[in-house]
């Protein structure tokens, strides 16, 4: 039987209602006699050191219930650990959930705990900061950072705040350092990617899968939004790697120069980073209850 380990952010998402998840959770893990437990988070961290703890006392599982900033910090604090992490999807893209057939539904994800199917997953480190899904700079990080000054959540905001920031954009070049070789590139967006969508549908990486102990490193070249918003379908369609001006890199490290410090996001959390940038797999590190066909690999089943 799993031990479990609910960690609930209350302010994450559109729809902040956590009581009634949490009523789903103690109806669902009452009738299946699941012995479990539930945290809220209150600050930036919590997730992350909820988790390690979860770790130290042998949890088997770390439910997250919240959004991928949320799932990005509680990850961090199992890496490399036996423990399980699990998503109760509650986030305004949802990426992750998306990445791995979890259930948009949160009742149904809850169930998904009832007969967990576990899997090995790469994480991504660029420098000190661990991500799941993507990371990256440019026109994505501008957004991620102007998202989170915003205060507003959900896909309108999210659009509002794209627009602007696509229009104030100005590229800068950048160097990637390649195993075999040196390109240099003026990027409207760089994307590290671990796993193929941002959230919300929008897929970055078609072909990133995350346990080939691999990167996608892509890169769209700066446009005009007269060209940009066209082409914009294609992020949806799972076709953005057709688009002119569209590049990648499949790697296990790479070093990226930039000319100065600038945002960086991970797992669309925003930071401020340094010019240079060393990337690198961190391979099978984590591992996740995923949706009944959440990757293509064969799970494991808690006893």
């Amino acid at each position: 039987m799993s031990r479990i380990r609910f960690i609930v952010n209350p302010k994450s998402g559109i729809n902040r209602n956590p009581g009634r998840i949490v009523r789903w959770i103690e109806e669902i893990c009452s009738k299946n006699r699941i012995d479990f437990e539930v945290l809220y988070t209150g600050k930036p961290g919590d997730a992350t050191n909820m988790a390690r703890e979860a770790v130290e006392e042998n949890f088997d599982i770390v439910a997250v219930v919240g959004g991928d900033g949320t799932v990005n910090e509680a990850g961090r604090g199992l890496l490399g650990s036996e423990v399980a992490m699990a998503v109760i999807p509650s986030g305004s893209g949802n990426g992750f959930a998306r990445n791995f057939k979890i259930p948009l539904d949160q009742y149904k994800s809850i169930q998904t705990l009832v007969d967990p199917k576990i899997i090995s997953i790469d994480a991504g480190k660029i420098n000190n900061h661990h991500f799941f899904n993507v990371a990256g700079f440019g026109l994505d990080a501008q957004i991620s950072m102007n998202f989170e000054e915003f205060g507003m959540r959900g896909p309108l905001p999210y659009f509002l705040v794209g627009t602007r920031s696509f229009l104030n954009f100005q590229p800068t070049p950048v160097k990637l350092i390649l195993e075999e070789n040196t390109v240099e590139f003026s990027p409207l967006v760089v994307t590290i990617a671990n796993a193929p969508e941002y959230g919300n549908g929008a897929i970055i990486a078609p072909n990133a899968q995350p346990d080939d102990g691999l990167l996608d490193v892509t890169i769209i070249d700066h446009m005009p939004i007269w060209k940009a918003v066209p082409n914009l379908y294609r992020l949806f369609n799972g076709t953005i790697d057709q688009i002119e001006g569209f590049h990648t890199f499949r790697v296990k490290s790479v070093i990226i120069e930039r000319e100065a410090s600038a945002p960086i996001h991970t797992d669309g959390n925003p930071h401020q980073d340094s010019a240079r940038l060393k990337i690198e797999t961190v391979p099978l590190s984590l591992r996740v209850v995923t949706g009944s066909n959440g990757m293509h690999s064969e799970p494991d089943v808690l006893p």
